[in-house]
């Protein structure tokens, strides 16, 4: 496994447990279509949240969540209708934001924005 590979599989495991440790019921990780991926699901009460980790070793451009642009933003919304076809579920979603900053012998940073975009009229 590649370092990148290796360093976003890591901030996988540590965004999950830090939603579990806060109350959200995982479902899957790394849920594909044709269209992308879904880093991480949960379940919070009757939501569905639909999780994107972002992983970074330094800050140099911008925190993980800053770069959650509009462009993976509508790959996000795209893959979700695909989710919601395939495993028949057509209750509410939430998208979910969580960034962690891994720094060698530094207990990582996390930020996690729950609600991190509005779907506007893409949904």
């Amino acid at each position: 496994m590649n370092f990148p590979a290796h360093k976003g599989a890591e901030g996988e495991r540590i965004a999950k447990e830090y939603l579990e440790k806060n109350g959200l019921i995982f479902l899957t990780a790394n849920w594909s279509c044709k269209v992308g991926e879904i880093d991480l699901i949960f379940a919070d009460g009757d939501v569905r949240v639909l999780v994107e980790v972002r992983t970074r070793s330094k800050t140099t451009f911008g925190d993980g969540d800053e770069t959650v642009f509009i462009q993976k933003q509508k790959k996000l919304i795209r893959a979700a209708k695909y989710y919601q076809q395939k495993e028949k579920y057509w209750g509410d979603i939430r998208f979910d934001v969580v960034s962690i900053i891994l720094d060698a012998g530094i207990t990582p940073t996390i930020t996690h924005i729950p609600d991190a975009f509005d779907t506007g009229s893409a949904w």
